[in-house]
């Protein structure tokens, strides 16, 4: 399928974007590290963990016969950027795809509280989404290959929504629950059983996480 994401070169001195096909990214870049063991482009995603009114984070079983990371535990949702395509438009796209789930994207931390607070009522109905941050990532993914590292250029998102969620598109085989402190336990006593995207966000997000959390305690 073609299928156009959103790629960057990480060492060339022009920091445009430019189109490329899923499949030959993927396929150039393994190969490139199984070369010479670092990535040299960045393809473009969003990230997006999800905390429902009870204070928990919802995590992703991968399905088996996904390419990357089968059958291991991973963010709520994730997806590529489609060129051409915003990138919060993209994150409301993925919600409604992947579970079902109508949603309203805030940047500014002040208006998400000031948002979630008019709309705390309408949380089962609608996901409200904040933006958290932006970068260039090297993370590893599991594949036929091995483990391989790729340069992804991630948007991550909270997001809370008390309604129901349903896997419609097979990305997920299901959906766990846990508590901040028991998802760090059970990663620490399994760390194979999670994907190293969510160990590097439980890591370096946690005080973000803690204080979205709060947020939510305060206003719902």
């Amino acid at each position: 399928m073609w299928e156009q994401v959103v790629a960057r070169f990480l060492w060339n001195k022009h920091k445009w974007s430019v189109a490329y096909n899923r499949k030959e990214f993927y396929d150039e870049q393994v190969k490139e590290y199984l070369q010479n063991w670092e990535p040299s482009m960045a393809v473009s995603i969003v990230d997006v963990i999800l905390f429902n009114e009870s204070w928990e984070l919802i995590i992703q079983k991968r399905a088996k016969h996904k390419n990357h990371n089968p059958g291991l535990l991973d963010k709520t949702v994730w997806g590529h950027i489609q060129y051409g395509d915003p990138v919060d438009y993209t994150v409301m796209v993925e919600t409604v795809e992947e579970l079902q789930c109508p949603s309203l994207v805030v940047k500014e931390d002040e208006d998400f509280e000031q948002r979630l607070r008019l709309l705390k009522d309408y949380v089962k109905t609608l996901a409200i989404i904040s933006h958290v941050d932006t970068g260039v990532m090297r993370l590893d993914k599991e594949m036929k290959e091995g483990t391989v590292t790729i340069a992804n250029r991630v948007y991550l998102y909270f997001w809370v929504y008390g309604g129901r969620v349903k896997n419609v598109d097979k990305e997920a085989m299901w959906l766990l629950y846990y508590n901040l402190e028991d998802l760090k336990d059970e990663m620490e006593k399994y760390p194979g059983m999670f994907t190293h995207d969510l160990h590097y966000f439980i890591k370096n997000y946690e005080y973000d996480i803690v204080s979205f959390i709060q947020l939510i305690k305060k206003v719902l």
